[in-house]
C-alpha cells in the first residue's frame, strides 16, 4: 500500500512559491495549514507556500500497470489521468478520514506528498493545524491527530467553518456556512472556539450534487451512460441556481455514441438540493443565539468551499432568508485555500503551551 517517502510530483502539481525564497529553516519553526478535504487537500506554510491537490491516490494495479507507469504510487489529478490502471484510494469520505489501514496508509502517503510539494521537509520544526468538519467525532479528530503525528512536532484540528472565519478575520458575530465535497458545515462564530451548540455539518455537499446530478440526468434520458466525474466536471463549470442565464448543452455518451443533450434543469434541480439543509441550519443557529445580537449575525453570513461557488447562490439564499426576517450573504474570495490559510494564521497565533507535542 502506499508508504512515507518522498514523492515524484508533476510540473502542475508544484507549489506555488514567493518571490523571495528563505536561505535555510534550520532550527527554525515552520507552521503549517492544511485542509484534508474529500475532494482537494490544501496546505499553506508560514514561508509563504502553498499547494492544493486532490485527495486520491493510486497505486499500480498488476506488474505490467507497475512497468508501463513506472511509479509506485500516484496523486491527485495524474492518479485520475490513469485511473484504469491503477487501485484508487480516496482516504477521506464524508470529510472523516476512513479507519482503515490501507485509507490511513494512502493519507499519510499523501500527507507527505503535499509537504515535499510546499519544502516542508528542511529541518525546520513543523507545527500544524489540521480543519475538520464542523462536528467531526472525538474518534476521527483523533485518528487524524495520530495519522499526521509523525510528520510534525506538534498538531491540533480545529473546526474547518471556524478556520475561515479566522482567516476572514471575522471573529464576533458570524455565520460560515462551508460548502464542500463531503459535508456542507455551518458554523457561528462570537469570538472564542466554537462549542458543539455553534455548529451544524450535513453531507448533502458537493459529492451530493454530484450524485443527484447524474440520477436526474439517467431519469430524463435513457442508455445515457454518466459517472460521477462527468457530471463533477459539469458542476464546477456550470453549476447553478435560480434562473438559468442560457441553456446547458453538453455530449452525453448515450450507449455508443455520444449525443448533445440539454441538462439546464437537471443541473437546476440538483445544485438546489442541498439549499434545503442549508437554510434550516442558518435558521437554528440564528434562533438559539443571544437575541441582542441575532440581526448582527444574520448580516453576517458567509459562504466558503468549492460549493460557495455556485452560480446566484448567496443570492438565491439572501432571497430565501426574507422568510425569517432576511440575511445578508458574501462570498469568500479565495475558497481553495480559505480553510488552510484560516488553520495557518491560527497555528502561528497559538501559545506554545497548547501543542501536543507528546
Amino acid at each position: 500500500m502506499v508508504s512515507k517517502r518522498k514523492s515524484n510530483r508533476t510540473a502542475d502539481e508544484k507549489s506555488n512559491r514567493t518571490a523571495d525564497e528563505p536561505a535555510s529553516t534550520e532550527g527554525k519553526n515552520l507552521y503549517i495549514g492544511i485542509d484534508f478535504g474529500t475532494n482537494h487537500t490544501a496546505i499553506s506554510t508560514s514561508d509563504g507556500k502553498k499547494n492544493s491537490v486532490l485527495t486520491v491516490i493510486g497505486t499500480p494495479r498488476d506488474a505490467v500497470a507497475s512497468k508501463f507507469l513506472q511509479k509506485e504510487h500516484m496523486y491527485g489529478q495524474e492518479a485520475l489521468n490513469h485511473r484504469v490502471a491503477l487501485n484508487i484510494y480516496r482516504p477521506i469520505e464524508n470529510g472523516v478520514l476512513k479507519n482503515q489501514r490501507e485509507d490511513i496508509e494512502a493519507a499519510k502517503g499523501l500527507l507527505d506528498y503535499a509537504l515535499h510539494s510546499v519544502d516542508a521537509c528542511n529541518g525546520a520544526k513543523r507545527y500544524a493545524i489540521v480543519g475538520v468538519p464542523a462536528q467531526a467525532s472525538v474518534l476521527s479528530k483523533k485518528i487524524i491527530t495520530e495519522m499526521a503525528r509523525e510528520y510534525f512536532d506538534g498538531i491540533m484540528v480545529a473546526s474547518e467553518p471556524f478556520c475561515v472565519a479566522y482567516n476572514l478575520g471575522q471573529l464576533e458575530h458570524s455565520l460560515v456556512v462551508d460548502i464542500g465535497a463531503g459535508t456542507t458545515d455551518l458554523c457561528r462564530v462570537h469570538g472564542t472556539l466554537p462549542e458543539p451548540d455553534d455548529q451544524i455539518s450535513t453531507n448533502k455537499a458537493g459529492n451530493y450534487v454530484d450524485n443527484e446530478l447524474v440520477k436526474y440526468i439517467s431519469d430524463q434520458y435513457t442508455n445515457v451512460r454518466i459517472t460521477t466525474e462527468m457530471a463533477k466536471r459539469w458542476k464546477e463549470h456550470h453549476s447553478f441556481v435560480g434562473d438559468p442565464e442560457e441553456e446547458l448543452i453538453m455530449d452525453v455518451p448515450v450507449d455508443s455514441s455520444v449525443l448533445k443533450l440539454t441538462i439546464t434543469q437537471e443541473m437546476k434541480k440538483a445544485c438546489e438540493s442541498i439549499m434545503p439543509d442549508i437554510i434550516s441550519g442558518i435558521s437554528r443557529l440564528i434562533s438559539t443565539y443571544d437575541p441582542d445580537f441575532q440581526d448582527a449575525l444574520r448580516s453576517n453570513i458567509w459562504l466558503a468551499g468549492g460549493g460557495s461557488q455556485i452560480r446566484h447562490l448567496d443570492a438565491v439564499l439572501e432571497h430565501e432568508l426574507e422568510l425569517i426576517d432576511g440575511g445578508k450573504v458574501f462570498k469568500v474570495s479565495d475558497p481553495i485555500y480559505g480553510g488552510a490559510d484560516g488553520a495557518l494564521k491560527l497555528a502561528m497565533d497559538m501559545p506554545k503551551g497548547f501543542w501536543h507535542t507528546e
